[in-house]
C-alpha cells in the first residue's frame, strides 16, 4: 500500500471544483471534533479524472491538529452506478407521467372550469355539456395516471436506488418553486427554511423528491384558503430532519395508527374533492425507508399536521 504526504493546497487543487466546497465542509466538521463518514470526491491529474473515497481522522498531538486519511479509488464503482442510472427506465417513465402528462391535463381541467364560469350567462346546454365532458375526461385521465404511478412505485420496491450526493437545500428549494409561484391562485402561503445554506445527503433524487411533492400535495388537499404550508430542513449532529407542516384540518385521532397502511381506512377526499387511493402515505413511508430513514407525523384536528422524516448524515 502506497503512502504519500501531500500538502493541503496541492490536494485541494487536484479536487474537482464542484466537490471542493463539499470536501472543505467535511474536513472542517472533522477538525471540530465531529465524526465524519467516508468522503467521496473527484480528483483530476492531467486529463484523467478519478473518484476517491477518503475517511478522515483527526489526530491531536501537542495541541496541534493533524488530519489523516487513506484514499481508496472507487472509480469503477461510480462508473457502474452511472450505467445503472442511465438504464433506470422506471425513473424516466415516472418523470414523463407526473410532469409531461398529468401537468398539462390538469391545466386543461382548470381552463375548462374557467370557461364554464365565463359562458354560464349564455345558458347554452350544448356548451355546458361539452365543458362538462372535457372536465370529466381530464379527471378520469389524471386518476389513471396517479393510479399507474402508485402501481409503479409499489412494483419498484425491489429496484436498487441510484443515489447521488446532492445539496438538499438547493434541491428542495428548486422543487418547491412551482408551489411558491401558485401562492396567489391557491390562496395558500408557502415557506421554506433551512438552518444551513448547504446540507449534503445521498439520495435517489427522483424518488426522494417525489416524497417531498407528495407531502406538499397532501398538505394542500387539507389546508383551506388562507392557510400556510412550511417546509423545514434541519441538519443536526447525526441526522438531517425534513418536515412539511400545515395549519389545515388535521387528521382525526382514530386514523393515526393506520395512516401509513396500504389502502388505509384513513384515506379521505381533499377539501376540493381531490381523489385518494389510500396508498399515498404508504408509498411515502416505503421510499423514506429505502433511504434508511424514518417518518412520523404530529397532527391535531382543526390545528394542522406536521410530517417529519429523518436521515443519517453523510
Amino acid at each position: 500500500m502506497e503512502t504519500t504526504d501531500i500538502k493541503a493546497e496541492v490536494l485541494m487543487a487536484m479536487i474537482h471544483s464542484e466537490d471542493q466546497a463539499y470536501v472543505l465542509s467535511k474536513l472542517n466538521a472533522c477538525t471540530e471534533g465531529q465524526t465524519v463518514a467516508d468522503v467521496e470526491c473527484r480528483i483530476r491529474r492531467n486529463q484523467h479524472e478519478r473518484w476517491l473515497n477518503i475517511p478522515p481522522f483527526l489526530s491531536t498531538e501537542n495541541k496541534e491538529q493533524l488530519l489523516i486519511g487513506q484514499a481508496e479509488d472507487i472509480t469503477a464503482v461510480k462508473k457502474n452506478s452511472k450505467v445503472l442510472y442511465n438504464h433506470n427506465k422506471k425513473n424516466s417513465i415516472l418523470n414523463i407521467l407526473s410532469h409531461d402528462l398529468a401537468g398539462p391535463i390538469g391545466t386543461v381541467q382548470n381552463l375548462s372550469t374557467m370557461l364554464a364560469r365565463e359562458t354560464s350567462h349564455l345558458n347554452n346546454l350544448k356548451i355546458d355539456q361539452f365543458i362538462s365532458m372535457i372536465n370529466r375526461i381530464c379527471k378520469s385521465n389524471i386518476k389513471l395516471i396517479h393510479d399507474f404511478l402508485d402501481q409503479e412505485f409499489i412494483e419498484s420496491a425491489g429496484v436498487r436506488l441510484i443515489k447521488t450526493r446532492v445539496n438538499l437545500v438547493e434541491k428542495i428549494n428548486v422543487a418547491s418553486q412551482e408551489y411558491f409561484g401558485m401562492q396567489n391562485e391557491l390562496n395558500i402561503q408557502f415557506f421554506c427554511h433551512a438552518n444551513k445554506e448547504i446540507i449534503y445527503l445521498e439520495i435517489d433524487q427522483d424518488k426522494f423528491l417525489q416524497v417531498i411533492n407528495n407531502l406538499i400535495s397532501n398538505a394542500l388537499k387539507f389546508t383551506p384558503a388562507g392557510g400556510a404550508i412550511t417546509i423545514d430542513i434541519e441538519e443536526q449532529q447525526d441526522y438531517v430532519l425534513i418536515s412539511v407542516a400545515d395549519n389545515g384540518i388535521g387528521i382525526p385521532e382514530k386514523f393515526h395508527a393506520t395512516l401509513f397502511d396500504k389502502f388505509t381506512d384513513a384515506r379521505r377526499s381533499g377539501l376540493q374533492g381531490e381523489h385518494s387511493t389510500g396508498l399515498g402515505m404508504s408509498i411515502i413511508k416505503t421510499i423514506v425507508e429505502w433511504h434508511d430513514g424514518n417518518i412520523w407525523f404530529v397532527s391535531e384536528e382543526n390545528k394542522g399536521t406536521t410530517s417529519i422524516s429523518s436521515y443519517l448524515k453523510l
